[in-house]
């Protein structure tokens, strides 16, 4: 039986807190590379450009769904792209022109915001490496894959993607939130990658709320016991204990996820 294991990136593989992915789950990551019959893929919000963090083992992902989706890859080639339109970017600037609402646009290579904030400052530290540069007409030249909400609480966000209806809200931390269509997913990007390269079984694992769709869609979803949120959990199979425990690959062998 042919296996595929995707794994979203940042508080699942990769320990935010100290920059680094734990041994014990880079030993997971060898040991599932190791084993015949199995596609290793990584799925998340992250760019290729911004996988930096995780260089060394980037050549071990068979398939890769980043940017939420918006840009999948088959042994390091794109093989889809899912751009915004200039038009629905120019819609969202009307709408929040008079707030106090920054607009992040992500691109392939790089990524820009409206002005310079604070609030990004704050949310980018988590993320190590990601520096928006300040440019409100970026779009205009580079092709725009998924738009940032920094806001100053969750409340501000979800009246945001109220308003928003054409886009899929993902908060991934307080006061801030990943915008992307909604039929542009974790879960569309895997079903997409197994129609060009077919397997038997999916396994996924992931913490945030941009993981529910491939926990549900996966025969077997583990959700990270780090997860602030309900929702991945409750569509979870198994709950793995949280990154800092570093008891990934234990998890794995207990519930017989990987070759002995």
């Amino acid at each position: 039986m042919k296996k595929a294991y995707y794994f979203d990136l940042d508080n699942t593989l990769f320990f935010n807190d100290e920059g680094r992915i734990l041994p014990n789950t880079l030993k997971l990551l060898y040991e599932l590379k190791k084993q015949p019959d199995t596609i290793l893929g990584l799925a998340t919000g992250r760019s290729l450009e911004k996988l930096t963090i995780i260089k060394d083992i980037i050549p071990f992902f068979d398939h890769m769904v980043l940017i939420n989706g918006a840009m999948l890859y088959i042994n390091g080639t794109l093989v889809h792209d899912t751009p915004i339109s200039i038009k629905d970017i120019e819609y969202v600037f009307t709408i929040l022109k008079d707030t106090n609402i920054n607009i992040g646009m992500v691109s392939e290579k790089d990524d820009a915001i409206l002005y310079p904030d604070a609030r990004v400052d704050h949310a980018m530290q988590t993320l190590r490496g990601i520096h928006p540069i300040v440019d409100p007409q970026f779009y205009l030249n580079q092709r725009i894959y998924q738009l940032w909400m920094f806001a100053d609480s969750d409340d501000d966000i979800q009246a945001i993607a109220h308003k928003l209806t054409q886009f899929n809200c993902f908060p991934w931390h307080v006061g801030g939130a990943d915008f992307i269509y909604p039929h542009v997913h974790k879960a569309s990007g895997i079903k997409y990658l197994r129609h060009l390269d077919p397997y038997d079984q999916s396994i996924t694992v992931g913490d945030g709320l941009n993981d529910v769709s491939m926990i549900k869609l996966a025969d077997i979803g583990i959700a990270m016991d780090n997860s602030r949120f309900d929702a991945l959990k409750k569509e979870a199979t198994f709950i793995a204990p949280h990154i800092k425990y570093d008891l990934l690959y234990e998890f794995f062998i207990k519930h017989q996820l990987i070759l002995t």
